[in-house]
């Protein structure tokens, strides 16, 4: 019994950082992706989860593989590091507006005139700090 043939495409970002892997019996469009390898078996016909040795991101949710001249090259530390920086930039920044959001009602309050400056002086101190973050962290 012969076993059919299935073909082995990926999908990339910009920067050839390969974000999807499938076989082509998966595959309704092949527009976007890129033709790689063909071969029999579950490595093939299953590509998603036998194709690669690694999954397709690291647990910081950086892609582990690009794609260069056709081949699948695995991604070095040195070359994930802006990606890295990056991601942990963009959490920082969530977790500093949520901490601006939790203290907005200072700002009401001293509107209002039930609190003064003088009072919330620390919190308005620590606001100012994570403002001057974001934006530190927004040019990365």
């Amino acid at each position: 019994m012969e076993e059919n043939i299935s073909k082995i495409y990926v999908k990339t970002d910009i920067s050839g950082n390969i974000t999807a892997i499938n076989s082509f019996d998966f595959i309704s469009d092949v527009t976007d992706w890129t033709l790689i390898d063909e071969g029999t078996g579950d490595k093939y016909h299953h590509a998603q989860n036998n194709y690669l040795d690694k999954p397709l991101t690291d647990e910081n949710g950086i892609y582990n593989y690009k794609l260069v001249d056709g081949k699948i090259i695995e991604r070095t530390k040195e070359d994930k590091a802006p990606d890295l920086a990056l991601a942990n930039a963009s959490r920082e920044i969530a977790e500093l507006k949520t901490k601006l959001v939790e203290t907005d009602y200072i700002a009401a309050k001293i509107a209002e005139g039930s609190a003064t400056v003088v009072e919330y002086s620390e919190e308005i101190r620590k606001r100012r700090e994570w403002r001057a973050r974001i934006n530190e962290l927004e040019l990365i």
